[in-house]
């Protein structure tokens, strides 16, 4: 999945440009969070040095409640979180003057579970290798075959079918348990760093400037 990257969310500029996107959900730097404007509710998960905390804030009948919080916090991203922080959850958070903007306005926080959430510092942009790595890493694999700087793919494993594109995708869900090594002119590709499942000649010459439709990158 692609998920844009913004530097920060402090300015109504730059809220207003966020919601006009087909899809206002992306990734912030500073701080640290995933923003995702629903229909009614704007939900934020902010990255900490523990466990991602999840703060659902809106009404069931209008986004006016959401948008008016925004603007309340001087539309700062880093002040509405800060501000929420401080809330005692296990009251009535409506009473809270940060939330008293909108008598329709509820506040839920939780905790979510989810092992693919990732911080933003977690993301990277996957550019062509400009040399071989001296070590070979999910990282260098996923920049090597989304910049299609291989060739001759080959399974081996006769009942396993895994292709390029399929091995991406497992390489951003399921980053720890894909592994690569060099052995003479093929890179193998390791299941559990173990069981050998299909192999390539990497080729940096066959490097594209624009990577392949369809492939995953991440941003």
């Amino acid at each position: 999945m692609i998920i844009r990257v913004l530097p920060q969310l402090e300015t109504r500029a730059e809220w207003l440009a966020f919601c006009r996107r087909e899809s206002p959900y992306c990734m912030v730097d500073a701080p640290p969070c995933l923003v995702d404007f629903q229909t009614h509710f704007l939900q934020l998960t902010l990255f900490t040095d523990k466990d991602p905390v999840r703060y659902t804030l809106g009404s069931r009948r209008s986004i006016d409640p959401a948008w008016q919080l925004i603007k309340r916090c001087n539309w700062s991203l880093k002040a509405m979180l800060e501000g929420l922080e401080t809330l005692d959850f296990g009251s009535n958070v409506r009473d809270n003057e940060l939330l008293g903007v909108h008598t329709d306005l509820s506040a839920r926080r939780s905790f979510p579970r989810d092992p693919h959430l990732n911080a933003p510092d977690c993301s990277h942009l996957l550019t062509p290798l400009p040399h071989f790595p001296a070590h070979w890493d999910e990282h260098t694999l996923q920049r090597l075959l989304i910049s299609g700087q291989f060739r001759d793919w080959r399974l081996e494993q006769d009942t396993i079918e895994l292709s390029p594109r399929s091995l991406l995708v497992e390489l951003v869900e399921h980053p720890r348990i894909w592994s690569a090594q060099l052995t003479g002119p093929r890179l193998q590709v390791l299941y559990k760093h173990r069981a050998l499942i299909a192999s390539c000649i990497p080729d940096l010459s066959m490097s594209s400037e624009e990577p392949p439709k369809g492939l995953p990158r991440l941003l």
